[in-house]
């Protein structure tokens, strides 16, 4: 008898897929316990937009402004740096959000 003429065991299918989603969702409909897998991955996203977005905003404000003023690279150059600070200065502005947000969640304060 092959595989395929097998009846499925639909029983075990249905207690698998149940352990899967128990241990998938919390209480509060979140992914993992207390929700950090999708919180990670939310903030991880949300950091690496910031820091990109800083950049190519930094670089076409820029580009154009070498276009309009003809100055060559000089404005690039000098936006994308900014651009660049910028996005790193939203990406930490974030983070600390979040750990403020952590640490008021757990009830333990931090120094400094």
């Amino acid at each position: 008898m092959s595989e395929d003429d097998r009846k499925p065991d639909f029983g075990a299918f249905d207690a698998r897929m149940a352990r899967l989603k128990a241990a998938e969702t919390g209480s509060d409909g979140k992914a993992g316990p207390e929700g950090e897998p999708k919180a990670a991955t939310h903030a991880g996203l949300h950091i690496g937009i910031e820091l990109v977005a800083g950049v190519i905003g930094g670089a076409l404000l820029g580009y154009f402004l070498d276009a309009w003023l003809d100055t060559g690279p000089l404005w690039l150059i000098v936006m994308l740096v900014l651009g660049s600070a910028a996005g790193m200065l939203n990406a930490h502005r974030y983070i600390k959000r979040l750990d403020r947000e952590r640490s008021d969640k757990s009830g333990t304060p931090k120094a400094g």
